[in-house]
C-alpha cells in the first residue's frame, strides 16, 4: 500500500520529463527544418554563379572586340589567331551559361549569339585577308615599280640595287640608303647615246598615265568592298549587343524573381517558426502546471505516508522488540521441562513397555527433540535479526572442521544408505582464522538438509581454498546431492523463515523452515554468501563462499581456544556387539577421537570416503569373521584403506595372541579388556593418544555398589562422565532384552549355532561388567553342542540365565534412575 504512492511519483516524474523531452525533440526538428529553410542560400548562389558568370562572359567578348579591332589593324595573322581563340574561349562560356539555366528562351539566345559570333568571326576574317591583299596603295606601288625599271633600262640606281627587301629596314637606315641612291644617281655621268628621244618620252608618260589611272579605279573598288565588309560586322556587332542585352536582361528578370520567391518562402518559414515556438512554449507550459500539479499532489500524499509508515514503523520496533523479549523468554523457560521430558522419556524407554507403550515413548522422545531444535533454532534467528550475534576470530583447520561435520551428520543418516563423498583441498590443512562454531552450524544445517531430502544416490561436498593478496583465504565449499530438488521459482522462498518449497514437505521430511534462513543469515554474517542452483527431482547445490586469513598463531594453544586445530584419531571399528559399540563409541569420544561404528563389514563399501588410522575389529561375527574383514582390507578392493593397523578384539580364550599376529594383525585384545589396556596397544603402535578436544567437567561419581555387577571397566574407559556410562547401560539394557529374546527362540527351536552366536556377543558387555552370575552360563552357551548338553540341560541354564538377567535389570534400572544427568 506504501509502495504504491511512491512508484506512482516516481513514474509521473519520468513521464513529465520524458513528454517534455519529446516536445522538445518535435519542435526542434520542425524549427531546424524552418530555419534551414529560411537561411538556405542555393538559388542566391545559383543566381551569383551565374552573374559571375555572365560578367565574365561579357569581358571576354570585350577583349574579343579589342583584339579583332588589333588584328583588323595590324593586318597580321598573330592576333588574328588570338581572336579566334578567344572566341573559343567565349563559346565555352556560353556553353557552362546554358548548363546553368533551365530557360529555353535563354538557351535559344545563346544559340543566336554563338551564330553571330561565328559570323562575326567569318566576316572579320575576310575584312583582314581584303585589307591585306588589297591595300589602297598596292597600285601605285605597281606603277612606281614601273617607273624604277624604267629608270634602270636608262641607267638609273634604286634601292633595290641594293637591299632586296627595303620595307624590312628601319625607316633611318632607309632614309640613309635612299640618299646614298639619290647621291649616286646625281653622279652618275650622261651618255648621250642612252638619253631617249621625245617619242620614246611620250610613251612612257602615256603609259604612266594609264598605270595610275588603273591603280585609282582597283583602290576605288578596293575602298568600297572593305566599306562594304565594315558596314557587315557593324551590323553583326549591333546584332550582337542587342542579344546579350536581351540575355542580360532575362537573367536579371530571373534573379529578380528568384529573390523574391526565396524572400517569401523566408518570411513563410519565419512566421511558421515563430507559431511552432510560441505553441511550443504554451504547450510546455501547460504540460508542466499538469506534471508540477500532479506531482505536488502526489508530494503531499507520500508526506502522509510518510507519517504513517513512521508511525507503523515505532509500532513495528515495539512488536519486534516484544517478540523477540518473547522468543528469548520462552526459548530459555523451555529448555529445562524439555531436559527432564527427554531424561524421563529414556528412563521409560529402559522400562518393561510393551511395544506399544515404547512407540508412545519413541514418539514423546521425538517431539521433545523437535521443540528442542527449534527453541535453540528460534534463539539463534531471534539473536540474528537483532544484530547481537557475535562472530569470533580464532585459529582451525578447515579440513578438520569439514570432515568431522560430514561424517557426524552420515552417521545419523547411516539407515538412508547413501554415499558420501568427501573431496577438500589440501590447502585447507592450514590453520586460518574465523568462527568455527557458527561455519560448523552452516554446514550441519546443509549438509542436514542434503542427507534428509535425498533417499538414494549420493551426497558431495567438495571445498576448496583460494588464496588472495596478503593472508586472506577464500573458502568455497559445495555440497550436492541427488535428492528431490527445488523448483526455480521456488529456490528464493526456502530462505525466507518458516518457509519451505512445497506444502507437503513438512510432512514427508519434517522441520519448520528455519535452517536456511539461519545458514543464509549466517553466511552474510561471516561476510560470504550462500547460493543455490537445483533442478527438480535431480537434486541441490549450495555453494558456501567464507572470506578468512591463514593464521600466524602458532598451532599449540588452549584447546578451547583453538577447536579444530589438530587433527583427530580416527578409529574403525567393527562388533556385532552394538553395547560394547556404544562404550567404544563413548571412549573414543571421551579421549578427542572420532570412532567410525559398524555391526557389519559388509556396510563398508569400497569406494567410501573413510578416513581413519587404526582398525578394531571382532574376531567372531556371524556374516564376516575378522578373519575375513583383515583378508578383504588387505585385498586392495577397499580405496580407503592404506595399510592402516588392525587390532583384533576376541573373547576366546583358547588362541594365543600368535594366532592372530601370524596371519597379519598387529595387535590383539582380549575381552573384556579396559580403556587402559586399549591406550597401551595403540601406543605400541606409535599412535598417539593425547589429542583431546574440549573435555566436559567431571560429574559427580555416584557410589552405587553392587554384588549383581561392577562399573569399574566402565569407569576405566568413561570416567565419571555420567551421560556417556548412561548411554551404554542403555543400550547394553536394550540390547540384553532382544538378545534374550533371541535365545529364548533359538532354545525353543533347538538351533545350537544360534544359540552359540547369541551367547557370544552376549559375553563380552557381561564379562566388561563383571556380572559373574550370568558369566558362566553364558560360556556354557557359548560353546554347547546337543550331542554334549542335551535340550533338558539348556532350557534348564536358560531359566536360570533368566533369573539372574532380571535381576541385574532391575539393578541397572535403579541405578538409571538415580542418573545426575537427570536429577533436575
Amino acid at each position: 500500500m506504501n509502495n504504491k504512492p511512491k512508484n506512482n511519483f516516481t513514474v509521473k516524474i519520468i513521464l513529465s520529463y520524458v513528454v517534455l523531452a519529446f516536445l522538445a525533440a518535435v519542435s526542434g526538428y520542425f524549427i531546424y527544418t524552418e530555419i534551414r529553410t529560411y537561411t538556405s542560400s542555393e538559388t542566391a548562389l545559383e543566381n551569383d554563379i551565374k552573374l559571375l558568370k555572365t560578367g565574365a562572359f561579357l569581358t571576354e567578348l570585350y577583349e574579343a572586340e579589342g583584339l579583332s579591332k588589333l588584328a583588323l589593324q595590324t593586318k597580321t595573322r598573330t592576333n588574328f589567331t588570338s581572336y579566334t581563340q578567344k572566341i573559343d574561349s567565349i563559346f565555352l562560356q556560353i556553353d557552362t551559361l546554358k548548363q546553368l539555366t533551365s530557360s529555353a528562351n535563354q538557351k535559344t539566345l545563346f544559340d543566336i549569339v554563338q551564330t553571330l559570333l561565328n559570323k562575326k568571326v567569318a566576316n572579320s576574317k575576310d575584312l583582314i585577308s581584303l585589307k591585306v591583299n588589297t591595300d589602297p596603295n598596292r597600285s601605285i606601288d605597281k606603277a612606281l615599280e614601273e617607273f624604277k625599271k624604267m629608270q634602270a633600262s636608262y641607267g638609273k640606281l634604286t634601292i633595290e640595287n641594293f637591299e632586296k627587301n627595303p620595307e624590312q629596314l628601319t625607316p633611318y637606315k632607309r632614309k640613309v640608303l635612299a640618299d646614298w641612291v639619290a647621291y649616286l644617281n646625281a653622279n652618275i655621268p650622261a651618255d648621250s647615246a642612252a638619253v631617249p628621244d621625245a617619242k620614246t618620252i611620250d610613251s612612257i608618260i602615256d603609259a604612266s598615265k594609264s598605270l595610275l589611272a588603273q591603280a585609282k579605279i582597283n583602290n576605288t573598288k578596293t575602298q568600297r568592298s572593305l566599306t562594304e565588309k565594315e558596314i557587315d560586322l557593324s551590323r553583326n556587332d549591333l546584332e550582337l549587343s542587342k542579344q546579350l542585352q536581351t540575355i542580360i536582361s532575362a537573367f536579371e528578370q530571373e534573379v529578380v524573381v528568384n529573390t523574391y520567391n526565396d524572400n517569401q518562402k523566408k518570411q513563410a518559414a519565419l512566421k511558421r517558426s515563430i507559431r511552432l515556438a510560441g505553441f511550443a512554449a504554451l504547450l510546455g507550459l501547460l504540460i508542466v502546471s499538469l506534471f508540477a500539479f500532479l506531482i505536488n499532489r502526489d508530494f503531499w500524499k507520500i508526506q502522509t505516508y510518510r507519517q504513517k509508515l513512521e508511525k507503523e514503523k515505532k509500532y513495528s520496533e515495539s512488536l519486534l522488540k516484544s517478540r523477540e523479549q518473547l522468543i528469548s523468554t520462552v526459548s530459555h523457560d523451555l529448555r529445562t521441562p524439555l531436559n527432564t521430558i527427554g531424561g524421563y522419556t529414556d528412563l521409560l524407554e529402559n522400562t518393561d513397555l510393551n511395544d506399544k507403550q515404547l512407540g508412545y515413548v519413541k514418539h514423546v522422545k521425538s517431539a521433545s527433540g523437535y521443540v528442542g531444535n527449534l527453541v535453540n533454532d528460534l534463539l539463534d534467528f531471534s539473536k540474528l535479526d537483532a544484530g547481537k550475534l557475535n562472530i569470533e576470530q580464532v585459529p582451525f583447520v578447515a579440513a578438520h572442521l569439514i570432515q568431522e561435520t560430514a561424517e557426524n551428520i552420515e552417521a545419523l543418516y547411516c539407515d538412508k544408505k547413501l554415499k558420501l563423498h568427501l573431496e577438500i583441498d589440501s590447502q585447507l590443512d592450514k590453520p586460518v582464522l574465523g568462527d568455527p562454531f557458527r561455519i560448523r552450524q552452516v554446514l550441519s544445517n546443509l549438509i542436514g538438509n542434503a542427507f534428509k531430502f535425498t533417499e538414494e544416490g549420493f551426497v558431495k561436498i567438495k571445498a576448496n581454498g583460494k588464496s588472495g593478496k596478503g593472508n586472506a583465504l577464500e573458502l568455497k565449499i559445495t555440497i550436492a546431492d541427488t535428492g528431490i530438488g527445488i523448483a526455480s521459482d521456488k529456490q528464493e522462498l526456502i530462505f525466507k523463515e518458516f518457509t519451505q518449497a512445497e506444502t507437503d514437505t513438512e510432512k514427508r521430511f519434517g522441520g519448520y523452515g528455519l535452517g536456511l534462513t539461519i545458514s543464509k543469515k549466517l553466511a552474510e554474517l561471516l561476510h560470504g554468501s550462500l547460493e543455490l542452483t537445483s533442478k527438480v527431482n535431480e537434486g541441490s547445490t549450495f555453494t558456501l563462499t567464507l572470506p578468512l586469513k591463514l593464521s600466524e598463531k602458532p598451532v599449540r594453544q588452549k584447546e578451547k581456544e583453538a577447536p579444530y586445530m589438530a587433527k583427530k584419531l580416527r578409529l574403525l571399528i567393527i562388533d556385532d556387539d552394538t553395547s560394547l559399540l556404544q562404550m567404544l563409541k563413548e571412549l573414543a569420544e571421551s579421549m578427542g577421537i572420532v570412532a567410525h561404528t559398524f555391526t557389519n563389514f559388509l556396510k563398508v563399501e569400497h569406494d567410501s570416503h573413510l578416513d581413519y588410522d587404526l582398525v578394531l575389529t571382532d574376531i567372531q561375527m556371524p556374516q564376516v569373521t575378522g578373519f575375513e574383514v583383515l583378508d578383504k582390507l588387505k585385498s586392495g578392493l577397499y580405496s580407503h584403506y592404506k595399510s592402516q593397523p588392525v587390532i583384533a578384539m576376541t573373547g576366546r580364550r583358547d588362541l594365543e595372541p600368535e594366532a592372530y599376529t601370524s596371519i597379519g594383525f598387529d595387535q590383539v585384545l582380549q575381552k573384556p579388556f579396559s580403556k587402559g589396556e586399549l591406550v597401551a596397544a595403540l601406543k605400541l603402535l606409535g599412535v598417539n593418544t593425547e589429542q583431546k578436544v574440549l573435555q566436559e567437567q567431571p560429574a559427580r561419581r555416584i557410589n552405587h555398589e553392587s554384588d549383581i555387577y561392577n562399573l569399574d571397566i566402565i569407569h576405566s574407559f568413561l570416567g565419571t562422565n555420567e551421560d556417556a556410562i548412561f548411554d551404554v547401560l542403555q543400550t547394553f539394557l536394550r540390547d540384553t532384552r532382544t538378545n534374550m529374546e533371541l535365545l529364548k527362540e533359538g532354545i525353543a527351536i533347538g538351533d545350537y549355532a544360534h544359540i552359540n552366536q547369541v551367547a557370544h556377543r552376549m559375553l563380552p558387555m557381561f564379562r566388561q561388567l563383571k556380572v559373574n552370575s550370568c558369566v558362566p552360563i553364558l560360556e556354557t552357551m557359548e560353546l554347547a553342542k546337543k550331542q554334549t548338553l542335551g535340550d533338558h540341560a539348556l532350557q534348564q541354564l536358560h531359566k536360570k540365565l533368566i533369573r539372574h538377567v532380571d535381576v541385574l535389570i532391575a539393578a541397572l534400572a535403579t541405578r538409571l534412575a538415580t542418573s545426575p544427568s537427570y536429577s533436575d
